[in-house]
């Protein structure tokens, strides 16, 4: 009896520790620190990485110093999501560290004039049509579903112009004389001797769909009035033109761009049509494969491409302002900006060019004939023509934007600062444990934070994101108002598992 109350007691303790083994091993596993920053002191001009694909981040921050805070979200840009901010007294509770790797920022410049690798245009037998012959074309007009025939009107139009690689043709519902025939002349002559030859170097040959030898060019007014007369634009080239098999009225199975007959000065002409003709240029090549008709590129790095190609800066100067003024609010990646609510969104746009010319500063001009000639499209086809992962592409130029790098190149600031623009405004937060601050920020876009300590005594930043929304947290001493040099400020930061906010 005593034997087996012996072996009960016993059997109790076994289940006790194995018990208390797993509540240990449950509590280690929900506290646990993975890749943590330490650096052996604050250097300026250096970011260091506060997170490892967590919502989560703490980071102890020395007094008598400014910091800025960059964080990133690699969300949905359809969704916007939230990350709140604290500064508290330092805690005692111990951290573990492990090193991370510290991200800094390579120089060098890229002009959106540079010069690209040669390739010859091949033309077929060219197909004579004398002035004022008339042909239909057919143009989406309305907020209505693309697929739908109903919202596409039908634009007769009568050759006005013809040279050696381009024919014009205007709109025969604008009065006569609405358009000089000196300026379409001076369009012509503009693609000709420039636009076209140019392009076709930078992106690859224009494809002659209809085999006609020549790219058409419409006049028309109804680009003043798109979306039933809420839009206006300047010019336009779809995808679904270039398809043999796509019938009107959804394409128009011609190598061509539809033109605003309210045609802007001759500098603004020549960067919309560099960006027009770039689109045809890269639509052309992607139809090129010889593995047949390729995938469409997605919108955000078609457009950006096309943004290369301007030899000014009218198309572009707005948009980077709309961008820089609130990073926040315009994602990177949107794959269709039609579908998604943000066709011709100024900040998308400038957000688009900012990152693929600083692709193109890092990896030479050759990337953008890559991306043009690829069989991928979007994120895969960057990742594939760069050889590194989106997401440190992403945080890297984020980096390089808020540290001012992106926008030190003196094309940029020339353009900038006769806009009145001094740079980006990051948003100031003076924590004094008292209370949060909070931000919203969409997928693939980024916000800047400039933390101030309000009181003396170093602080504890800590940083909760949206659970789910790919975070990235990164933090620089600014060198204002900052200690020596020769001073040695450690820097500790752990990141924990998500938990829940108090």
């Amino acid at each position: 009896m005593r034997r087996n109350r012996r072996r009960t007691e016993m059997t109790l303790l076994a289940m006790l520790l194995v018990a208390s083994g797993v509540l240990a091993l449950r509590t280690a596993r929900s506290e646990r620190v993975a890749d943590v920053v330490l650096s052996p002191s604050w250097q300026a001009h250096t970011w260091y990485q506060l997170d490892d694909r967590d919502s989560v981040a703490h980071c102890e921050l020395p007094a008598g110093a400014r910091y800025r805070l960059v964080m990133g979200c690699l969300g949905d840009a359809a969704e916007e999501c939230t990350v709140r901010l604290r500064l508290t007294p330092i805690s005692d509770q111990p951290t573990l560290n492990h090193p991370v790797e510290i991200h800094t920022q390579a120089s060098g410049v890229v002009s959106n004039t540079q010069s690209w690798p040669e390739n010859s245009a091949t033309l077929s037998e060219k197909s004579e049509q004398p002035l004022g012959t008339t042909r239909d074309f057919f143009l989406h007009v309305t907020d209505g579903d693309l697929d739908d025939p109903k919202q596409y009107a039908r634009i007769t139009a009568r050759i006005v112009a013809c040279g050696h690689r381009v024919r014009v043709f205007l709109d025969q519902q604008l009065p006569g004389g609405e358009v000089p025939q000196s300026r379409i002349e001076e369009l012509v002559r503009t693609l000709e001797s420039d636009v076209v030859p140019r392009i076709e170097s930078q992106f690859g040959p224009l494809r002659d769909v209809d085999q006609d030898g020549r790219f058409a060019v419409v006049l028309t007014p109804w680009l003043s009035r798109l979306q039933g007369g809420r839009t206006s634009i300047g010019g336009m080239v779809r995808s679904s033109d270039f398809q043999i098999d796509v019938p009107p009225p959804l394409g128009n199975r011609g190598d061509m761009l539809f033109l605003n007959s309210a045609l802007p000065s001759v500098a603004a002409l020549l960067d919309l049509l560099s960006h027009e003709v770039a689109h045809a240029a890269c639509i052309s090549q992607r139809e090129l494969s010889r593995d047949g008709r390729l995938s469409e590129e997605e919108d955000w790095l078609s457009e950006a491409l096309a943004h290369l190609a301007e030899p000014g800066w009218s198309n572009l100067d707005h948009r980077l302002v709309a961008f820089l003024e609130e990073p926040s609010r315009y994602p990177l990646v949107v794959p269709d900006y039609y579908r998604a609510g943000l066709w011709r969104n100024p900040g998308c746009r400038g957000a688009t060019f900012l990152f693929t010319r600083w692709c193109v500063e890092r990896h030479g001009p050759n990337l953008v004939r890559q991306l043009v000639e690829s069989r991928t499209s979007g994120i895969r086809n960057l990742e594939r023509a760069t050889g590194q992962r989106f997401e440190d592409l992403f945080r890297e130029w984020s980096l390089s934007v808020a540290s001012g790098d992106e926008l030190a190149a003196p094309d940029l600031r020339t353009v900038l600062d006769r806009l009145g623009f001094r740079g980006l405004r990051p948003t100031m937060f003076h924590g004094d444990g008292t209370h949060e601050q909070t931000l919203q920020v969409r997928g693939t876009a980024f916000t800047v934070v400039e933390l101030r300590l309000a009181s003396p005594g170093s602080r504890t930043l800590r940083i909760v994101g949206d659970s789910g929304a790919r975070w990235q947290f990164s933090i620089c001493r600014i060198p204002d108002e900052s200690p020596s040099d020769s001073d040695e400020v450690p820097l500790l930061a752990n990141r924990r598992e998500s938990q829940p906010s108090h």
